[in-house]
């Protein structure tokens, strides 16, 4: 098999074999008994190991948001990404020292490497403690929980907060104690910012669990007592641990933005942007947007732009923000390669749906390309693995608008496919929780190893 690396390129006569390990390799465990290793990434393919629950499994990789590549026993396959919990993730650049530091806004995504194409390990909110392990560009590795993963840098503060320290353990109570002190406040709604939370009888714990309940439950703050917070839930008063808590922020109205001196188009610059209806991460979120979307600008306020998104009105931090509309590069060889690459980016932003190829139902990354270059009369095989083997020619030089990436998910197997549109990018089906979407040709997408096929 004939494999292209951007940053190495071997032609020999033969195109000898080239064997690549990933460089992208999270370790993980299995979450279930007898869980199936397969050939490929569905539930047509071979059986080729089954593996008992808590077996340790590196994860190669998980752009396929259903299915999983992973090495376990010395084999690699697939495995349905719901029976596989990824225990650690890319490693941080090391730092001369750890040091303490708390998230200091709210909803911040907690990343397994540092961008915002990598997979998303949680979401805090002001106060969460870190340990900050080390930097890489503008994102801070931090470990939280015992997880490993990275933070964008402007969330992170150095130093902790007395809110934010977990309690010093105590020799739990044999009942619950006969007088609680509690601070009350003025009732305020708010919501638990944690999984498997549980809200308890008095506040330790000691005291009876009376429920357990996860991120995004609904409470009534009525008092604190010491490290815990009195709340109603359902009808019912007890205690959660106030780190598990989160009041919700009373908004103010957003200032008014200084105008821009005419409207002018533009687009969302980034994956999973937020659309906020003010200018700070503080205001409530409008929407979530990925590289492409078209807006207009109408103004600013310090470091947010204010736009118009679909009719409505709110800001996107600056650096996500640019002016102007994507276009695909006039390619050397054929016009065609432009236009099939223009023909792709108009989906942008619809729905990723294993087996789909058509906008009626969404795309998985082969549909997108399959669909795509069926317009144009090509008929291609329907799976990426069959692409990289059989479609097309070999692209050996320099890339072009229209030519399709093959992307390795393990030493021999193709299992994601994109369309090259210039610019050191490429448009393709990400994930269930993305879409399709623009990302740049970097970083995972060529550690991994790609094959390039030029059809046109």
């Amino acid at each position: 098999m004939r494999r292209k690396i951007l940053r190495t390129v071997l032609i020999t006569a033969a195109m000898s074999v080239l064997l690549v390990v990933s460089a992208y390799a999270d370790s993980g465990v299995v979450t279930a008994s007898d869980v199936n290793l397969r050939s490929g990434p569905g539930m047509n393919y071979d059986v080729i190991d089954c593996l008992a629950y808590g077996t340790e499994v590196t994860v190669n990789d998980m752009s396929n948001g259903d299915w999983y590549s992973i090495t376990a026993n010395g084999a690699t396959g697939f495995m349905s990404s719901r029976y596989v919990s990824v225990t650690s993730s890319a490693p941080a650049q090391s730092a001369s020292s750890s040091a303490e530091a708390t998230i200091n806004a709210m909803y911040v995504r907690f990343r397994s490497g540092p961008g915002t194409d990598s997979a998303i390990l949680g979401e805090y909110n002001t106060g969460t403690p870190v340990t900050v392990t080390g930097t890489s560009g503008d994102w801070t590795a931090v470990v939280i929980d015992g997880q490993a993963g990275y933070v964008y840098s402007p969330y992170i503060t150095l130093g902790t907060s007395q809110a934010a320290a977990a309690p010093t353990p105590t020799v739990a109570p044999t009942s619950a104690p006969t007088a609680i002190e509690v601070t009350a406040t003025a009732e305020t709604t708010g919501t638990i910012c944690g999984d498997y939370v549980r809200f308890r009888s008095g506040p330790s714990t000691g005291n009876d669990i009376l429920g357990t309940y996860n991120r995004g439950k609904a409470v009534t703050i009525t008092g604190t007592s010491g490290d815990w917070t009195q709340c109603i839930i359902d009808g019912q008063s007890g205690y959660v641990y106030s780190r598990y808590v989160t009041a919700d922020v009373q908004e103010e109205a957003a200032p008014s933005p200084a105008p821009a001196a005419e409207s002018t188009v533009g687009y969302i610059k980034g994956n999973n942007v937020r659309f906020r209806s003010g200018p700070s991460t503080g205001y409530s979120i409008l929407g979530e947007y990925s590289y492409g979307k078209a807006l207009t600008i109408t103004g600013c306020t310090g470091d947010w732009t204010a736009v118009v998104i679909d009719g409505t009105a709110g800001y996107v931090c600056s650096s996500y923000v640019a002016k102007g509309e994507i276009t695909v590069p006039q390619s050397n060889n054929t016009d065609l390669g432009t236009q099939i690459a223009s023909f792709a980016l108009q989906y942008v932003g619809y729905n990723y749906c294993w087996g789909g190829k058509s906008p009626d139902t969404g795309f998985d990354c082969s549909g997108l390309v399959y669909y795509t270059y069926a317009n144009f009369g090509y008929s291609l095989y329907r799976v990426a693995d069959d692409m990289a083997n059989y479609n097309g020619e070999l692209v050996t030089g320099e890339l072009q608008p229209g030519d399709i990436l093959c992307f390795y998910s393990g030493e021999n197997y193709v299992g994601h496919v994109g369309i090259y549109i210039g610019n050191g990018q490429f448009v393709h089906a990400s994930s269930s929780s993305t879409g399709v979407i623009i990302t740049d040709l970097a970083g995972n997408y060529t550690d991994r190893g790609y094959i390039a096929k030029r059809i046109v």
